[in-house]
């Protein structure tokens, strides 16, 4: 076995990458396969849940194993970016309303030039409706900056500069969102450009410096990230099933979202814009005190 992990180690990143994936599916298909099967054909395909939390969780319980046997990691959480106690916290919960805030303001501009029209209805759920968008913010927000730009981020930074691993993760984000039919990924496009940006965003976000208490170093948390990811998702989640707005065709559907998604349209495009570029000034401050981490 030690024969495996030395040569898994000095292996590129993309192979480690592929390595550790493969192994999570190996280890969980025995239930997650008969899980998923279940869950879609008793949901006719509608929904299926327990068994990517079950990847999730099992991708979560090894990584401890492999960072200290890999990259010889002895604070494996913490090179995750999950440290930092009540910081991580109120850094989540600041990017976490900044992102539902950021939806909003979206949504306000379509409304305020014309291409969107407010639908309010009494049979829409409400609250139901936000507590499950909460719950889904928190934990989609959560499991994907884990894998994204916690572990498949730190993979890349160990054999990249950092712009180069920077642009990888977010076109490997992209990727992963856009998996779809050829004919469907020409007519949405705009939207793979979105994800990209919103990839780049959340590693800027990875990457802003943080002092924690009791430390004279700066480092940096997944905390921004996190907390943003899952403010913009659970903000978008109320807007799309609560059907709050709906353009107006008072202007192309390249403008204001293709398939009513604002990622795949110039507005929302715009919007992505302006928080990367909130986020990369805030990763690259002009005279930061103490160690800074890399930048990229």
């Amino acid at each position: 076995m030690s024969r495996f992990w030395h040569w898994i180690r000095h292996c590129a990143a993309p192979i480690r990458a592929i390595a550790y994936v493969l192994a999570v599916v190996l280890v969980s298909s025995p239930v997650a396969v008969p899980l998923y099967r279940y869950e879609y054909a008793a949901t006719n395909g509608r929904s299926v849940i327990w068994a990517p939390l079950l990847l999730c969780a099992v991708f979560a319980s090894c990584l401890p194993l492999w960072l200290r046997r890999v990259h010889r990691c002895s604070t494996p959480w913490a090179v995750m970016g999950l440290h930092g106690g009540l910081t991580w916290w109120r850094s989540w919960l600041t990017a976490f309303l900044a992102g539902a805030v950021g939806v909003m303001l979206l949504y306000s501009c379509q409304m305020f030039l014309g291409w969107g029209q407010w639908v309010t209805s009494s049979d829409t759920p409400i609250l139901r409706n936000l507590l499950e968008g909460l719950l889904v913010g928190i934990g989609v927000g959560l499991a994907e900056e884990l894998i994204f730009r916690g572990w498949l981020l730190f993979e890349f930074d160990q054999d990249y500069a950092a712009p180069v691993a920077l642009w990888v993760n977010a076109g490997i984000f992209a990727i992963a969102h856009y998996l779809r039919p050829l004919s469907e990924i020409i007519k949405t496009w705009p939207q793979f450009v979105g994800l990209c940006l919103l990839g780049a965003a959340l590693v800027w976000a990875r990457r802003v410096p943080t002092r924690l208490p009791q430390q004279s170093n700066w480092t940096t948390t997944l905390g921004l990230a996190t907390g943003l990811h899952g403010g913009l998702v659970f903000a978008y989640y109320q807007f799309d099933v609560n059907d709050w707005i709906i353009a107006t065709d008072d202007v192309p559907a390249w403008v204001t979202g293709v398939g009513g998604n604002p990622l795949a349209g110039l507005l929302g495009l715009m919007f992505l814009s302006a928080i990367a570029y909130a986020t990369y000034i805030a990763s690259h401050p002009p005279h930061p005190p103490g160690k800074q981490p890399q930048k990229g």
